[in-house]
């Protein structure tokens, strides 16, 4: 592993919120704004279905994350648990907004719907600062990933990405996984990804 890319840990919460806010400016979770963000990467390294990397410079600026689960539906159950208070009060300001109310209710929803023919792992989601892009920042934090859900017993893993993100989906293939299906998320077309651990 290169001497930059790092288990994520709650330090690393508002750096890794703020890259997921710019990056993936598009998603829903980017839409309940930084707070909802920084509560959300400082329960995903504390669940024990979940783990994380960043690529951190030597001055402590993260160039680029990448956050995992061995189940979404355990580190979602895991998060509510250990953050579930300080993660809803972010969200509070939407509970009179029907359409976002029914948008979280389908995200939560989302593990039990995508299907028992893929697997229970997941990568939820990879950032790379603009400006660091074509370093291999990408590729490091997922190859880092990759051997942690080895390491953890798990032999395959999914990915989902909306299906007009050209780069999103080039970025995947090019790691090494292959289209298994394509589904709809929040009115929209999803490519869902599997990459085989044991070849």
């Amino acid at each position: 592993m290169p001497e930059f890319v790092k288990p994520m840990e709650k330090r690393h919460a508002a750096a890794v919120a703020d890259l997921h806010r710019i990056a993936i400016d598009s998603g829903f979770l980017s839409s309940l704004g930084p707070r909802f963000l920084r509560q959300l990467y400082k329960a995903v390294p504390s669940c024990p279905a979940g783990f994380g990397y960043v690529w951190e410079e030597p001055d402590s600026r993260v160039l680029g994350f990448i956050a995992c689960a061995e189940s979404t539906g355990r580190v979602y159950k895991q998060s509510l648990l250990r953050r579930g208070v300080l993660m809803a009060i972010p969200l509070l300001r939407f509970m009179v907004r029907p359409s976002v109310l029914r948008r979280m209710i389908h995200t939560l929803r989302y593990p039990s719907q995508v299907g028992d023919d893929l697997p229970a792992a997941e990568v939820l989601s990879v950032a790379v600062s603009g400006d660091s892009r074509g370093r291999g920042v990408g590729r490091a934090v997922m190859s880092a990933a990759l051997e942690e859900f080895k390491r953890r017993g798990i032999t395959d893993v999914k990915v989902a990405v909306w299906a007009e993100n050209a780069a999103g989906n080039a970025y995947y293939r090019n790691c090494g996984f292959k289209l298994a299906v394509v589904r709809e998320h929040h009115g929209l077309q999803m490519n869902v990804y599997v990459r085989d651990l044991t070849e």
